[in-house]
């Protein structure tokens, strides 16, 4: 609106001092008359018209709030994760210790052997129950037999481990062969890996031992049982080998 005023202002404006000589006459003409009466409408109807974009703006649904992502601006906890810490008795920083047990497992000549080793709790509770050893499955303690390895003084000995809860954690894992986490990750704890005999009828599965190499206090003699021996990777088989005793790490992320 505001163009047209100046465009019918400038059309005037021209008119006047395009004429040699500007007479009472000719600014009493009916052209000049006209323009003048018009630019008095215009103006008259910009004072009185209201603003558009203020009323659109005030006349607008309100917004909602934006939303907050999940744990962004509160002081919860994102997730949790618990791991066992084989052959150690208590969790690391930042980890909470739910318990601390003992490492049991099938004997190793057992040919019905579970393969996956327990982190028994001290003070087991129990139900209805048959006095006497029934043969059906039975429990050992586990020992390390780590004669001839950096690991000696554990032979023999054994293993504790606790059961363990980390804060501001979804994902664990366990790497073979390494003892640093990826990065990104954090060290839950580190040590070596270990397993079953080669030529024991029991299976087994593969556990990262801490490298504190724990004992249970009191322990020592050689009752054997569930057995852990360090682990060697075999060359001649298109995978990284060498004659030293495996590491290990657990993961948390």
């Amino acid at each position: 609106m505001r163009i047209v005023v100046f465009l019918l202002m400038s059309l005037a404006v021209i008119f006047l001092t395009d004429a040699a000589e500007v007479t009472d006459e000719d600014i009493n003409s009916p052209l000049v008359s006209y323009l003048l009466a018009k630019l008095q409408q215009l103006e008259s109807k910009i004072m009185v018209r209201p603003n558009i974009r203020t009323t659109r703006q005030t006349t607008q649904k309100p917004t909602k709030p934006p939303v907050v992502a999940d744990n962004k601006q509160c002081n919860c906890q994102p997730g949790v994760v618990t791991y066992v810490r084989w052959g150690n008795s208590t969790c690391p920083f930042g980890a909470d210790t739910i318990y601390s047990g003992v490492v049991a497992g099938s004997a190793y000549g057992h040919e019905g052997a579970a393969v996956d080793p327990l982190c028994l709790p001290p003070n087991p509770q129990y139900l209805k129950s048959q006095s006497g050893y029934q043969n059906w499955v039975q429990l050992y303690g586990a020992e390390y037999q780590t004669g001839g390895t950096p690991l000696d003084h554990g032979h023999d000995r054994n293993v504790p481990c606790a059961l363990c809860q980390a804060y501001g954690r979804t994902n664990k894992i366990m790497i073979p062969s390494r003892f640093e986490c990826p990065p990104g990750w954090n060290t839950e704890y580190y040590g070596y890996l270990m397993a079953g005999y080669y030529d024991h009828k029991a299976a087994t599965q593969f556990t990262c031992i801490d490298k504190s190499l724990e004992m249970i206090p009191g322990s020592g003699a050689n009752t054997d049982g569930s057995l852990f021996y360090t682990v060697e990777a075999h060359c001649n088989h298109f995978i990284p080998c060498s004659d030293k005793e495996l590491t290990c790490v657990v993961c948390t992320k």
